[in-house]
């Protein structure tokens, strides 16, 4: 005899709800030597761009008063308007400069709070330079060199110059950079997110999501790229333990768009994102992992309450736990009875899509007290009169003493 799924919910039908935003790991870099290195050419020559990253610092970065330049990201040559460098410098405020000339912010970052900060070269504006923090124009201007030609010598590194000096002290995360020149609007609309699938335009893309904050990650030496465009970074001189030159705790950003809903038919679970990796774990023990359950589709052994880990491209998803009985029988009750109209005024019709010997149904409010209560016999469809005040309600039903389906009801 076939084995057949029934889920015990609070949840019409047999959707799970992901959770959307997660706390990120960043990288702190110690000032010294650290740096993310990489064979990444970004943008040359006079094309446009953007650069984005969240920075945390209390550097000291004004030479006036002993400080020194601490480099976000850097690339090109060392010549004049030959490098393309964006920096806290002078004040604790951002610069962007080329060699030979520079664009200077007026909004102090260096007070040890996440700063979204950005950084956009347009050749056809008249005002090339853009600069942004947390979302808001910071300055606007243009380089005081005639000649903009970015080199290909030294690739994409952050938090050095390219004559490795200047090194970032302080926290990074989300490093971007574009091969188009963001508008402030986009910039403003989407600087919390953490793209999960790549993006027009996005060349070179750093989460620093891989290691554990605070923890032993010498094994995760490299970074990935999730432009799409697999331009790994490697982790230079870094010490990999403790809360400093090392993985740290980073900004709370909002997945842009991944779905760890599940679906169920028969005997199988199946998460309705394609083409992420999975895992499946057992709620009732910890959220342990499911040896061997690591498909899109999940059929459990064994009764128990299980959730699926959705990653795609580096972004993670949690489903919401959800109770599983298996039952040997033919038909598929959880997805046989339905209750309509939902929300409802009051009549409640239960198609329970063939005859059973017993149906017991049971209405409680969201206190859990019962407001109603029905038994009937050799019965397919049933028509309650829910007398009770506008709310929300849980109407179960039972069939033959056995199988149970929960749905959740407004009234209004």
């Amino acid at each position: 005899m076939k084995k057949k799924l029934f889920f015990r919910s609070l949840l019409l039908g047999v959707t799970l709800f992901p959770f959307f935003t997660q706390a990120q790991s960043a990288l702190h870099f110690d000032g010294v030597n650290d740096a993310v290195t990489t064979n990444f050419g970004a943008v040359a020559g006079n094309n446009a761009r953007t650069i984005e990253a969240w920075i945390k610092t209390t550097a000291n970065t004004d030479p006036g008063t002993g400080g020194v330049q601490n480099v976000i990201c850097d690339w090109g040559a060392n010549a004049t308007g030959a490098r393309f460098t964006f920096n806290v410098l002078f004040g604790g405020k951002l610069r962007l400069e080329v060699g030979g000339s520079g664009v200077n912010g007026n909004i102090v970052v260096n007070n040890g709070l996440w700063h979204h900060v950005a950084a956009v070269y347009n050749p056809s504006a008249t005002n090339k330079v853009a600069i942004y923090v947390d979302g808001v124009l910071d300055v606007q201007g243009n380089f005081s060199t005639s000649t903009i030609s970015t080199g290909t010598t030294v690739k994409f590194a952050v938090a050095r110059r390219v004559d490795n000096i200047n090194f970032f002290l302080g926290s990074i995360d989300e490093v971007k950079v574009w091969n188009v020149a963001k508008t402030g609007a986009e910039i403003a609309a989407n600087m919390n997110t953490e793209y999960c699938a790549t993006q027009t335009g996005l060349i070179g893309y750093y989460k620093f999501n891989n290691g554990i904050p605070g923890g032993n990650n010498t094994t995760n030496t490299t970074t990935l790229d999730y432009s799409g465009n697999n331009n790994t970074g490697t982790l230079a001189n870094f010490n990999f333990v403790g809360s400093t030159s090392n993985y740290i705790a980073g900004p709370t950003l909002t997945l842009s768009t991944i779905d760890a809903s599940v679906s169920a038919s028969g005997n199988t679970l199946t998460a309705n994102e394609a083409g992420a990796t999975y895992q499946w774990v057992d709620c009732n023990n910890a959220n342990t992992p499911v040896g061997g359950a690591t498909s899109q589709a999940f059929t459990p052994a064994v009764d128990g309450s299980y959730a699926v880990i959705v990653n795609k491209n580096g972004c993670i998803a949690t489903s919401t736990c959800q109770n599983v009985v298996l039952a040997s029988d033919d038909f598929q009750l959880n997805n046989q009875i339905k209750l309509y109209p939902n929300p409802s005024n009051g009549i409640i019709n239960l198609d329970l899509g063939s005859h059973f010997n017993s149906v017991k149904t049971t209405v409680t409010n969201i206190s859990g007290q019962v407001i109603m209560e029905r038994n009937n016999e050799n019965i397919a469809q049933l028509e309650l009169n829910l007398n009770a005040p506008n709310g929300i309600y849980f109407v179960s039903v039972v069939v033959d003493n056995a199988f149970t389906k929960t749905f959740k009801l407004i009234k209004e």
